[in-house]
């Protein structure tokens, strides 16, 4: 190699972007690169067994941190592993960086089969990035990789990726001024601010519906002081938890979809959607469920305003931003009326209980063990799994933002991965909740946290198979098919990766392994026997099998 190469430049440009873990797994096409980042010494390589998990694993140490996240992958297959993590990411609005090879310029597109070259990667890349740059001479790869960081840093988050073919990597190079982007905030129109003011003063049963967006633009102390200024109660998306400390008074939490609870909302003469598109999920829950009264809706991306629902004002804007200002103007107004406020946080309250009735006698001491024994900074994950439907998603309290992760995408197995990124990101405990069969997809990782002791409690939630389906299987179809997936013990199998744990049958079993859990420095795996609890109804509601 030169004495300054493409790979030294790609290194040098991390570490000014104050990158300090990139994932990655080596190969003959991105050596040079974890070479340069090796010998700079300025960030950590940490050394996944997948793309697919390492690229998860980014995903979660963006969302966790608010930082950049990057995966260093290979050309050809090792990036198309990254595409499920990819599009997680873009599902998700997280701020993921995928750096992978690719064949030497004088051979790539000819046809000519060399090792690894996947010609198509490009728009293949593209099909889940919002940005894709491929430099085809030494001398681009620098104003490629600043206009790859740029766009990911941009407006509402989203994940880019860059190609570098092999010789560029080892190329002579010149470094490449990289300053850390601060992220790009939109501010907010004057006129508009001014009309969603007079909304909010002209109005007196206000709801705030806060999504995603305002923990991402780090609102979620301006949501707070609106709310109390409104004395309006606020309602939250699965991704828009820790918004408001679940144990705030106006704080209702992740519970827009239930029925009692949107029935009480109908007399709202306004709702301030921020930071949300209000995403139709699984059954549309969000397009049948119309926000009541004059929707004002604040999203730093204008193609999400109105997309589900029509608005009657539109704010594009930082949210942060947006809401200091509305703020800053609400010095004289009329609090929400308290009879209004009073009784849809009652009828959020017995949402709240009625779903901890469901879950029978165990299931709330599981849950409420976690959260009273893990610490208020911990990061609780959640993959898409029955203990995350129906409990984990809205009864687990939330204490502070960026401490709550979960699959935007709905897909089961990104839960592990991503809980190893936020994990290292922060160093603090994390807590991952997890199916059996989700777990399996990515439970190699569990070697990747021995490596590097990760501080992570695992605990999977054992039913022997895809339970959700199970259940909606027999309730649909009147039969169970392909969801059976035996028994498989995980205390055994994380013992031959070099991670303690211990099997839990009952809540006082689970108790007693958390507390071996928290007193462990690196990772520790709690595998669940759920047959040996007290079964839980069901709050999934099937729909009618045809012609019922």
């Amino acid at each position: 190699m030169t004495d300054f190469s493409g790979a030294d430049l790609v290194a040098d440009a991390l570490a000014q972007l104050e990158v300090a873990h990139v994932f990655a797994i080596v190969s003959i096409h991105n050596m040079p690169m974890l070479d340069a980042i090796n010998r700079l010494g300025k960030t950590q390589i940490i050394d996944v067994r997948h793309e697919q998990a390492g690229t998860h694993a980014a995903d979660g140490y963006a969302r966790a941190s608010g930082k950049l996240g990057v995966m260093i992958a290979s050309t050809g297959p090792g990036t198309a592993n990254t595409v499920t993590g990819l599009y997680e990411a873009q599902f998700g609005s997280s701020r993921v960086l995928v750096i992978t090879g690719q064949a030497e310029t004088a051979f790539y597109g000819k046809g000519l089969a060399y090792v690894h070259e996947a010609e198509q990667q490009v728009p293949m890349l593209a099909s889940v990035c919002r940005r894709v740059e491929s430099p085809g001479h030494a001398d681009q790869l620098g104003p490629a990789l600043a206009a790859v960081v740029a766009d990911i840093l941009a407006g509402r988050g989203a994940p880019g990726a860059l190609e570098i073919p092999i010789d560029i990597q080892y190329a002579a190079n010149q470094p490449s001024k990289m300053p850390v982007p601060d992220l790009l905030q939109f501010a907010p129109n004057e006129k508009t601010v001014a009309q969603v003011v007079d909304a909010l003063r002209k109005t007196e049963r206000r709801i705030i519906v806060a999504g995603g967006g305002v923990i991402a633009a780090g609102a979620q102390d301006a949501v707070c002081r609106l709310a109390e200024h409104l004395n309006a109660p606020v309602i939250t998306t699965v991704d828009g938890r820790g918004t408001l400390p679940e144990t705030h008074p106006l704080c209702i939490g992740n519970f827009y979809n239930a029925a009692g609870l949107y029935e009480a909302i109908q007399d709202a003469d306004l709702t301030l959607a921020v930071g949300t598109k209000f995403a139709v999920g699984v059954e549309g829950q969000f397009a049948a469920q119309t926000p009541p009264g004059t929707l004002v809706q604040i999203d730093i991306d204008p193609t999400m305003i109105g997309r589900t629902h029509r608005v009657a004002i539109g704010l594009m804007a930082d949210a942060k931003l947006a809401l200091d200002e509305i703020n800053r103007q609400l010095s004289t107004f009329a609090p929400n009326n308290v009879r209004f406020r009073d009784e849809l946080l009652a009828a959020g309250e017995a949402v709240r209980q009625a779903t901890r009735h469901r879950l029978g006698p165990d299931w709330p001491k599981v849950m409420d063990c976690i959260r009273h024994k893990l610490p208020a900074d911990s990061v609780i994950v959640r993959d898409q799994t029955i203990s995350a439907y129906s409990w984990g998603n809205q009864l687990l309290p939330i204490l502070q933002p960026r401490t709550s992760i979960n699959p935007t995408s709905g897909a089961i197995g990104p839960g592990f991965p991503m809980s190893i990124g936020a994990a290292i990101a922060t160093r603090r405990k994390t807590l991952v909740v997890h199916g059996d069969g989700g777990f399996m997809f990515h439970a190699t990782e569990l070697a990747t946290c021995a490596q590097y002791q990760v501080p992570l409690i695992i605990c999977v939630f054992n039913d022997s198979g895809y339970g959700v389906l199970r259940w909606l299987q027999q309730a649909r179809l009147g039969r169970i098919n392909e969801t059976e997936l035996g028994k498989v013990d995980f205390v055994k199998m994380a013992d031959s990766m070099g991670v303690p744990g211990q099997r839990a049958a009952n809540p006082d079993a689970f108790e007693r392994a958390l507390d071996d859990a928290l007193a462990a420095a690196g990772p520790y795996l709690i595998d669940v026997d759920m047959e040996g609890f007290a079964p839980m109804a069901m709050s999934v509601v099937p729909k009618p099998r045809p012609g019922s």
